[in-house]
């Protein structure tokens, strides 16, 4: 189809050397936008200085700039490090790695190196976390954060067969226990047997690909090694759909794009990430207004 061609050659043009220009460019943009949700004043300098390098362009290569952007990061992590998630640690590990590569003589090389360490060991650790803490095992984990977060309450519905004044419900008492202090009881929940299956499957699910992931990204398995691309997508693909979490899933992508086996996958990475406002969400935006449609009919 002719849109698809002028699809592949706009990005083809995005691509043109020297590539790991580009890759900077995306991570300052990244750096600007992560975190608006959760707004921290220790994180105005380097949103400052994100903002600055997206507007005078030689500033993105800059080496002391991203030095101080490595600071800004490791600053800000150290001050709040007990309130950050997860990703936000891989956004200050990325960035320094940013800042080794326009210190180098091979910055292209640098880049696609740690970005493939990086989602590897990034991976592995999410993986033995989830055998260590024995909550992703039993299911228990994923049906907890089923039946009280609601940006889970897509896959409650759908998965679990619960109704949403169930789950508002299941949050209200929550919030009343949390300010209370008493401890929760599972069994003070409303919940189905078949969101307790649908937990245990997801879960392991989840070990399953993430290890997979893992796997190809840290061992010398050829074959595996070989699908790694592959395999981080599908993580993406079926992992963001559910639970929309467009910091960590960009941030992934532009990892995998630098370091992609060749360029066709690279497209296929840009693409993902252009597209991401769009299909991420999707899902849940059209949950949400079929569900209206049915409460007001």
């Amino acid at each position: 189809m002719i849109w698809v061609k002028q699809w592949n050659q706009w990005l083809g043009s995005l691509m043109q050397p020297p590539v790991y220009l580009m890759v900077l460019r995306l991570t300052t943009i990244l750096l600007l936008l992560h975190g608006i949700d959760h707004w921290r004043w220790t994180m105005l300098p380097e949103k400052l200085l994100a903002l600055a390098m997206m507007v005078n362009v030689p500033l993105v290569r800059d080496r002391w700039a991203w030095l101080a952007m490595g600071i800004f990061l490791v600053v800000n992590n150290l001050w709040h490090w007990s309130a950050l998630v997860n990703h936000e640690y891989l956004y200050t590990y990325w960035g320094l790695v940013c800042a080794l590569a326009v210190w180098s003589r091979t910055p292209k090389q640098v880049l696609r190196w740690n970005a493939r360490w990086i989602i590897g060991l990034c991976f592995l650790f999410a993986t033995l976390w989830k055998f260590l803490g024995g909550e992703y095992l039993d299911g228990s984990f994923l049906h907890l954060t089923f039946l009280l977060d609601h940006r889970l309450a897509m896959g409650a519905v759908l998965f679990g067969g619960l109704d949403l004044a169930t789950l508002a419900e299941n949050r209200q008492i929550f919030d009343t226990l949390q300010a209370s202090g008493a401890v929760l009881e599972p069994q003070q929940l409303a919940t189905t047997t078949r969101m307790a299956v649908a937990s245990v499957v997801l879960s392991y699910w989840t070990i399953l690909i993430e290890g997979l992931v893992a796997a190809s990204f840290l061992l010398p398995l050829r074959r595996l090694h070989r699908k790694r691309d592959w395999l981080l997508i599908i993580f993406v693909l079926t992992t963001y759909t559910v639970i929309p979490v467009l910091g960590f899933g960009a941030l992934l992508m532009v990892m995998g794009f630098i370091q992609a086996k060749n360029n066709a996958i690279a497209r296929l990475y840009l693409g993902l990430l252009i597209t991401m406002p769009l299909w991420m969400p999707l899902p849940q935006g059209l949950f949400w207004v079929i569900q209206n449609l049915i409460l007001s009919a």
